[in-house]
């Protein structure tokens, strides 16, 4: 019985909806096309409240607060439409913003407590001083990142933001529900999550494969960098030599790396497919409030790149 050969298409969360279905009915064609994502998503997506801002956080919702949460989010390079809302609310006063995080040059004034996970241990457990200030205060809004669901502790992450969201729904002084919001910083992450088809790319995906597709990828993802790695520590001895095939495409060409992979994964054969970059091609987008946005082109290629 003939085995057809798997040919392995890494994405990122950058790609434009067109693209992204593109790329989804190719896989539903060929089924040797297997999609994979080169950083790992333990992502819930049973209600779309666990990986979006919510609707209701718009500017009127904001100027209604007087008190702002943020956990490990820099809304100033994350969410420059936030940051917005955020600095304009602080900048009428009577508005107070904690922050559990690296301290950050942030556009407004934010109380840094903490840069670890015990801090919201000790929020949880009702022991710290600003438990306080989030009880007693008007309308708060919290907000974290997609980032933590790629946390090795993901799990303990997100059920204590839940019980901090319960207690604080139960002993709060405002009648408004309270609920955490997940900025994302990825400009379509939202796009890919609601496909919900990519898997993490492993190390048995370059065994299996006859080549790996990069496909506006970085090979300076943590995971990719770890399969590296391993592989030069003999992590992969089971693996056949044969000849395989790596495939890049990007607007950049990082030849170091490239030689890399080509050398410790047997990719004897490599092909580079130069493309355009953001604002030179147009696209539609899954924003982080789950609306979608198309953005159009701006420049023009003065080379012989292609988009997407």
């Amino acid at each position: 019985m003939c085995q057809s050969s798997q040919l392995i298409v890494c994405l990122t969360k950058d790609m434009s909806l067109e693209v992204l279905n593109l790329l989804y009915i190719l896989s539903r064609k060929y089924s040797f096309f297997k999609l994979r994502q080169s950083e790992p998503q333990n992502l819930i997506i049973d209600t779309e409240q666990n990986y979006l801002l919510s609707s209701s956080l718009t500017s009127s919702q904001i100027s209604l607060s007087d008190t702002c949460f943020l956990i490990g989010v820099n809304p100033r390079y994350e969410g420059a439409k936030l940051n917005l809302a955020l600095r304009s609310r602080y900048l009428k006063g009577n508005f107070k913003i904690i922050q559990i995080g690296a301290s950050s040059n942030a556009t407004f004034t934010t109380h840094n407590f903490s840069n670890n996970t015990r801090s919201l241990k000790s929020l949880i457990e009702g022991n710290n001083l600003f438990c306080q200030d989030l009880v007693n205060a008007s309308n708060p809004i919290l907000i974290s990142n997609s980032e933590m669901f790629k946390r090795k502790d993901f799990f303990s992450m997100t059920h204590a933001l839940k019980l901090l969201m319960k207690y604080l729904n139960a002993y709060s002084y405002s009648n408004i529900s309270k609920q955490l919001n997940i900025l994302n910083s990825t400009l379509n992450e939202n796009g890919v999550n609601n496909l919900n088809i990519l898997k993490t790319i492993q190390s048995f995906d370059f065994r299996n494969s006859q080549g790996v597709y990069f496909f506006n990828n970085s090979f300076h993802t943590y995971n990719v960098k770890k399969l590296l790695n391993l592989k030069l520590l003999n992590f992969f001895q089971d693996s056949e030599h044969t000849s395989k095939l790596l495939i890049t495409q990007n607007s950049t060409l990082e030849m170091k790396k490239i030689a890399m992979f080509r050398k410790n994964f047997y990719l004897e054969n490599q092909i580079h497919l130069p493309n355009n970059v953001f604002f030179e091609v147009s696209g539609t987008y899954i924003n982080t409030n789950g609306k979608i946005n198309k953005t159009t082109k701006v420049i023009t290629s003065l080379n012989q790149t292609k988009s997407n």
